[in-house]
């Protein structure tokens, strides 16, 4: 298992703006569900989960390992998160990941 570092693509200046960022999760045949990373998102993040989306599945030819790609979008109802923030929450999302569910950070 493994999951691959994304850039995060966003501006906060205003209540209304989110930040979105993208996991790619590897996995191998049968070991993991996309519903555990959801959950473990917003064990993490809380109410600053706005959306948790599946937005790729790719098997591995060769190694038939399959790679889940999500976005994640953060947002607050009463003020801007800022990138430091949502690094923040990235972080602590990637360390969930590896330490509850299984996976090999790269």
């Amino acid at each position: 298992f493994w999951i691959d570092d994304a850039a995060a693509t966003a501006s906060a200046s205003s209540n209304n703006d989110h930040e979105s960022n993208e996991e790619d999760v590897m996995i191998h045949e049968g070991g993991f569900h996309p519903n555990d990373f959801n959950e473990g998102v917003r064990h993490v993040a809380g109410d600053l989960v706005e959306r948790v989306e599946l937005i790729d599945t790719f098997v591995h030819p060769k190694t038939n390992k399959t790679s889940n790609c999500f976005r994640i979008t953060y947002r607050s109802m009463d003020r801007s998160l800022t990138n430091e923030e949502v690094d923040r929450l990235q972080e602590q999302v990637r360390e969930y990941a590896q330490d509850h569910l299984g996976v090999e950070l790269r």
